[in-house]
């Protein structure tokens, strides 16, 4: 009888847990958003570094980015490459639509890590925290990967972005 109370108490802390997502390189749920498909190339110095991924929103509401944290960074910014030759900017939020995706990829949308505490090198894994107007923060695992690498993830990722 005294240990009555373990059954559905394990019950309920694995459904809390269920229910917060599930968490793999690269990728968390929580709350109708998915982060996914993250990684950043291995930074030629401890300046800067960019991190790509996708957001999708299973939701019925839209949610915004609004920014991003990395104990790995000194600053955090979004960033958005204006094309070509000219520069990027950082901006304050991108939409993440309801039913819909975010990519973040090379030449475009990104997070922009800066004054980096150390050099992250291929194989290596950072955490990030994506931050989300509706959803809260999102932590993921980010993998550091090969310049060959980004070039040939850029080439899948070819939706329009959001303005």
């Amino acid at each position: 009888m005294a240990q009555s109370w373990r059954l559905p108490t394990l019950a309920l802390m694995a459904a809390v847990w269920a229910g917060c997502g599930s968490v793999g390189d690269g990728q968390r749920v929580i709350e109708g958003i998915e982060v996914s498909d993250a990684y950043a190339a291995e930074p030629v110095s401890t300046d800067v570094a960019a991190v790509y991924l996708t957001i999708r929103n299973h939701g019925t509401i839209p949610d915004t980015l609004t920014g991003a944290l990395a104990p790995i960074a000194g600053m955090v910014h979004l960033h958005r490459m204006a094309g070509g030759r000219a520069p990027m900017r950082a901006i304050e939020v991108i939409e993440v639509p309801a039913g819909g995706q975010l990519q973040l990829r090379p030449g475009s949308l990104h997070i922009m890590l800066m004054a980096l505490t150390r050099r992250p090198r291929v194989g290596d894994t950072i955490e990030v925290t994506v931050q989300l107007a509706h959803a809260g923060d999102v932590a993921v695992r980010v993998p550091i990967v090969s310049y060959l690498e980004v070039g040939e993830r850029a080439v899948v990722g070819t939706q329009d972005e959001p303005r």
